[in-house]
């Protein structure tokens, strides 16, 4: 059973000269985002007032930063936050700003749903454009979000994603997933001459030789043997949330 989903709140707290920061530098002039839930949520909701912990910081930041996020009449300068953000990946000992980020959205996907995870993953992918494992959370992700709200959106992204992914370097758990979401896609999209003869040219590329996991071998045989069924999202995932 899933645990019960917590509401967020982004708060922007204006810092500079007379409100400072221990990760701020003296010159720092401009507004910090705090991604805050739970308790901190009830106590802001109460007396306006939350932890100024790192935790909410890092996460705000990269929730603040995506085209999701609310700022309107907010002023900062994204090279601050960079600055920020390697601070905070020192400080929480992150092996580099991929995992640190694909690590985050994992939380947030946990604690807060997916649709703020999708959020910290667009950021991702804006500040390491050239990220497969960004990209490929991006997709297994989208997959959940569209078992949430089906619609063919989802699956054009997925499209144009897959392609920019370098899938040698994922695991092959995950490569295969994004593999088999990309075909899910094309099938659920609408049938015409074009869609089949781009169904063709996918399985070549990224099916055959390249699926090895029996429930996804499976899941691909029932979408080819029944291309009148209807099929929705959930009926074709097959990694956990």
């Amino acid at each position: 059973m899933k645990n019960q989903l917590l509401p967020f709140s982004l708060i922007w707290l204006p810092f500079g000269k007379k409100n400072k920061y221990h990760l701020l530098s003296d010159k720092f002039n401009g507004s910090l985002p705090w991604f805050i839930w739970g308790s901190e949520l009830e106590q802001f909701k109460e007396n306006n007032s939350f932890s100024l912990r790192e935790e909410y910081l890092l996460k705000g930041i990269l929730y603040g930063m995506s085209p999701d996020a609310f700022k309107v009449g907010v002023t900062y300068n994204e090279e601050d936050f960079l600055i920020i953000l390697e601070k905070l990946r020192v400080g929480f000992k992150s092996h580099d700003m991929e995992e640190m980020i694909c690590g985050v959205a994992y939380s947030i996907k946990t604690i807060n749903g997916v649709s703020p995870c999708l959020s910290i993953l667009r950021t991702g992918m804006h500040l390491l454009p050239n990220s497969s494992e960004i990209k490929s959370d991006y997709i297994m992700s989208l997959w959940e979000k569209a078992c949430e709200d089906d619609n063919a959106s989802v699956y054009e992204e997925i499209l144009e994603l897959i392609p920019k992914i370098d899938l040698t370097i994922t695991n092959n758990f995950v490569k295969e997933c994004v593999c088999y979401y990309g075909f899910c896609s094309l099938f659920l999209l609408k049938h015409n001459t074009k869609l089949k003869q781009d169904t063709d040219k996918y399985i070549e590329q990224y099916i055959t030789g390249v699926i090895t996991i029996d429930i996804i071998k499976s899941k691909i045989a029932e979408l080819l043997n029944n291309s009148d069924k209807e099929f929705t999202p959930k009926d074709l995932k097959v990694h956990d949330d």
